[in-house]
């Protein structure tokens, strides 16, 4: 028992002079648990969370979880999702880029139903505006820092950065984002709005019609329940009929009468290649894709 005590203060100590010189190996600075007001909360507004897909037997939060021995972005994510990442770059060059991919991934293939994240605030980096804004249906930010638990916490309290909850969920209908407050020591929630992103639409005359919304990049996400032309136009490229093929076979799109029906959300590389999908045929997406 005093082993076990010498240890975990050493490993505390350890931790405080990495804070102030930043010689802590990799591996040790992730061992942080969720506040707990905090983690009831987002479970009882998002979940019951099913999988704690980044824990260790001593901090997770569910009664399944996936730990470093068994490679959790390996995995399948199914049900209702919670994770807190690791937040520095791992041995193997992952880092939180990987698990934003991941949870998103996860949610867009109809695999988990809800990826609840816990992610420092680093909104400068790339995958929050090429996932995480256009994709998260709520972002949770707290008032005040976070103060983890756990074996390397911090002397003094809270985390030195803002904390950050994004969440990707199938169960989501609006076309906008959730933006909520919540306090960071009694989980209370404080505010929530939606903000809308812009939504386009394109109707043709035989009554197809699809709703869209711009990303990063010139991209272009086509919303479900959109509908399309089931008949390809003869003059159609035949490589962008392959790719809409795929769309039916993985049940992406499916037939409904004389139409097609978009089943989920698909991102395509271009406002036209949006277009084309939904009349097969050539299109121009920039002049079709209007208020």
């Amino acid at each position: 028992m005093v082993k076990d005590e010498d240890e975990e203060e050493e490993r505390r100590r350890d931790f405080q002079n990495w804070n102030k010189n930043n010689k802590m190996p990799l591996s040790d600075k992730n061992d942080f648990r969720t506040p707990e007001a905090v983690f009831r909360s987002l479970d009882e507004k998002f979940g019951p969370f099913t999988l704690d897909a980044a824990a260790s037997n001593e901090n997770t939060l569910t009664k399944k979880y996936f730990d470093i021995e068994v490679n959790s972005l390996k995995q399948d994510w199914k049900g209702k999702v919670w994770c807190n990442p690791p937040y520095v770059r791992q041995k193997d060059g992952t880092t939180i880029k990987d698990w934003v991919e991941k949870a998103w991934e996860s949610v867009k293939s109809g695999i988990a139903e809800t990826v609840v994240m816990l992610i420092p605030g680093y909104t400068s980096n790339y995958y929050w505006h090429n996932t995480i804004f256009p994709r998260a249906s709520h972002l949770v930010f707290f008032r005040g820092r976070l103060d983890f638990t756990g074996p390397n916490q911090r002397a003094g309290g809270a985390s030195r950065q803002a904390s950050i909850s994004v969440v990707f969920s199938q169960a989501w209908k609006g076309t906008g984002m959730q933006v909520l407050r919540m306090c960071n020591r009694s989980g209370a929630w404080l505010t929530e709005e939606t903000f809308d992103r812009e939504v386009l639409k394109l109707k043709l005359k035989n009554g197809v019609e699809a709703f869209g919304q711009k990303l990063e990049d010139n991209k272009f996400v086509v919303l479900a329940g959109s509908t399309a032309n089931n008949e390809p136009r003869p003059s159609w490229r035949r490589s962008q009929v392959k790719a809409r093929k795929k769309l039916i076979d993985e049940g992406v799109l499916e037939e409904d009468g004389d139409k097609l029906v978009f089943k989920t959300n698909v991102t395509f590389n271009s406002p036209s290649g949006a277009a084309a999908a939904v009349r097969a045929a050539a299109s121009n997406g920039n002049a079709l894709w209007v208020n």
